[in-house]
């Protein structure tokens, strides 16, 4: 570990906000092509996917927040309520709209996804993050300080390597369950 670098995630990546509901727009459990990931979607497992708890928005509302949508394997982090939830997006919510309540960690820039989701996920992780918390009466995570976490990061092998053993095991427990 005496060769791994510490980075700042801005450094390696781009952090975007979510977006929040227009004034008056509800969200709706009619199932349709636009749904909207909340930080209560987020779970223990790795990644955020579609199922019956899942709410959407309507093609209205889709069209006024079409700019704040997730990819497959992007990284989501909640940054409001309960902070820290780190998550992966499941291929099923793929173009889905994500909550202000959240940010999304993109353009990835010479650190594997997976390593980078168990980082954050990690204690060392977890304890940048509680570092750069703001407020008393609501609590916040803001982008820039998402931007300065520090992640000590490994060569990309190594990097491959951790990402790799954890999915597995990460699986394996979702299979016992």
């Amino acid at each position: 570990m005496s060769n791994w670098e510490y980075v700042e995630l801005g450094d390696i990546a781009q952090i975007k906000g979510g977006k929040r509901l227009p004034k008056g727009e509800k969200l709706t459990k009619n199932r349709n092509n636009h749904p909207y990931i909340r930080v209560r979607d987020m779970n223990i497992s790795k990644f955020v996917q579609l199922n019956q708890d899942i709410m959407y928005v309507d093609e209205k509302t889709q069209q006024k927040i079409s700019k704040y949508t997730v990819r497959t394997n992007n990284i989501i982090i909640s940054i409001v309520g309960t902070i820290g939830l780190v998550s992966k997006v499941h291929a099923s919510l793929d173009n889905a709209n994500l909550t202000e309540n959240c940010a999304k960690i993109v353009n990835l820039n010479g650190v594997d996804s997976d390593f980078l989701y168990y980082y954050l996920s990690s204690v060392y992780g977890q304890y940048e993050i509680k570092k750069g918390i703001v407020g008393s009466t609501q609590p916040k995570f803001p982008i820039y300080n998402i931007e300065r976490v520090k992640v000590h990061l490994p060569s990309m092998i190594i990097q491959k390597s951790i990402g790799y053993i954890l999915s597995n095991l990460d699986e394996k427990i979702e299979i016992n369950n």
